[in-house]
């Protein structure tokens, strides 16, 4: 396996922003991260905790590559392009959802496989709910995870953000168009962490009812959203910095590529990919590749329902 050098790892890429990859293997880097982390040129706190692991865990880099079969419906997200030319099970995938008046269906739902087997389990029920003219959400639901929910809250003003909270962290995402506009044209989307204690995020103070499936937001920036104060959101917005000035994962859009994989014509569409950094225990000795951290699997579906939200618009869906 490809190995990246000890300073392109999640707790030393500070400075300068991570160039699109041309390899779609994922990248693990196993360096010992801490005397980095204490070295001169590096600017980030070691014990920043995201989803309650240390930043130094950070150690793995993933470029997930997601596609379609060609004249065939739903979408794969897989480990890497080599196990897409092994034809092994994929990590998740999308089937398309048939909606009906007379049973309630969710808006997404997202699947599970197997690495041996390829069998499919339902992993994230995705549902939209509408709060206001201008803040709508994602609830995510994951049955498997003691029925985890991450709620998605979208900012539809002229510059639209999505923040949520996961895992006791906080997290804000950059480069979607919002559930309001007419078109989804956006070619990168990219997810930061942000500060625990800000109470500049929409996700702050809001209160839960109906059992979780509906949000009371009533925050500093969703009284700016509503009442369309643009250069107070944009202010609130600049003003609010990330924990660490790279994103955790990006979708970069590809634009729907054919590609012929094999030589008996087998064709697939890649979409695009995901890029992100996955914790593995520095304490364990298991050095299995290909198994990744449930955390990365949610992020993974949050990417892939702000993915479908704008290639819906993009299709006019």
């Amino acid at each position: 396996m490809e190995r990246v050098n000890s300073r392109d790892t999640f707790s030393t890429l500070i400075e300068n922003e991570e160039q699109p990859s041309q390899d779609d293997l994922p990248v693990e880097d196993t360096s010992d991260l801490i005397s980095l982390i204490s070295s001169q040129d590096t600017l980030i706190n070691p014990t920043i905790k995201i989803m309650n692991q240390n930043i130094t865990n950070f150690t793995r880099i993933y470029t997930l590559p997601l596609i379609s079969n060609f004249l065939h419906t739903g979408v794969y997200l897989y480990l890497n392009w080599n196990d897409i030319i092994l034809n092994k099970p994929p990590l998740l995938s999308r089937s398309s959802t048939k909606f009906t008046i007379f049973k309630k269906t969710p808006l997404l739902i997202i699947h599970k496989h197997d690495p041996l087997t390829n069998n499919k389990e339902e992993f994230c029920k995705v549902e939209f709910k509408i709060h206001s003219i201008h803040i709508t959400y994602y609830i995510l639901e994951f049955p498997t995870l003691n029925n985890l929910r991450v709620y998605l809250i979208n900012n539809n003003s002229l510059k639209p953000t999505v923040d949520f909270i996961y895992n006791d962290s906080n997290f804000r995402i950059f480069g979607i168009t919002g559930t309001t506009s007419a078109l989804g044209t956006s070619p990168e989307m990219k997810l930061y962490v942000m500060p625990n204690e800000s109470n500049n995020l929409l996700t702050y103070n809001n209160e839960f009812l109906n059992n979780g499936k509906k949000i009371k937001i009533d925050n500093k920036l969703s009284k700016l959203i509503n009442n369309q104060e643009q250069s107070k959101i944009n202010q609130l917005l600049n003003d609010e910095k990330p924990m660490v000035d790279i994103p955790l994962a990006r979708y970069l859009d590809q634009r729907d590529v054919k590609i012929k994989i094999d030589t008996q014509q087998k064709h697939i569409i890649k979409h695009g990919i995901i890029k992100m950094f996955d914790w593995k225990d520095n304490n364990s000795q298991d050095d299995n590749n290909n198994d990744v951290s449930d955390d990365m699997l949610v992020i993974c579906c949050i990417m892939l329902v702000l993915r479908e939200q704008e290639y819906r618009k993009f299709k006019g869906g």
